[in-house]
């Protein structure tokens, strides 16, 4: 028997709830091992004194003592009352966060951009250098490029500050 298993049933064997098999290993064991032979007198000690009834004066200086801890913990109350309110209002607090957030991102309306014109003329199925093409097409050498500033002046946004 291990001695973990001997300290489970030595408070057993003191109120004669132990079976005699198992009492017959305590013993066994008690007798070999002087830490649980000393847990079974400390054990029957205390278990006596409580059965005569007799009233137990306490240590000096209990009182004192005691009320020193009460009011400690009185001065401690108001950290242990906001440490539990903590502990059950920052999950909470972190869930609704949560909550609120998703349901601007999944609520808000969606932001359209405009299209630029290659993007427009691949959604309807245009070529976009049909244009260049046409002008490329051209004989005169001057119109080429004439048609070709213009169209490149046409596509690209103003960069100017338009008051």
């Amino acid at each position: 028997m291990r001695c973990k298993e001997a300290q489970k049933w030595i408070l057993r064997s003191l109120d004669g709830a132990l079976p005699a098999e198992l009492k017959k290993d305590l013993d066994d064991h008690a007798g070999g091992c002087a830490r649980c032979a000393k847990l079974r007198r400390d054990y029957g000690t205390i278990l006596g004194r409580l059965r005569e009834g007799g009233e137990v004066e306490p240590l000096p200086y209990f009182w004192p003592r005691l009320d020193a801890r009460i009011r400690e913990e009185e001065r401690q109350e108001p950290w242990t009352v906001w440490l539990r309110w903590s502990r059950r209002a920052i999950p909470v607090s972190l869930l609704l966060i949560g909550f609120f957030i998703g349901a601007i991102a999944f609520l808000s309306p969606a932001i359209d951009e405009e299209m630029s014109q290659p993007e427009a003329l691949l959604l309807r199925n245009v070529n976009p250098l049909a244009e260049t093409n046409t002008l490329f097409e051209e004989q005169k050498i001057e119109n080429k490029s004439m048609m070709i500033m213009f169209a490149g002046n046409e596509q690209l946004p103003s960069r100017r500050y338009a008051p």
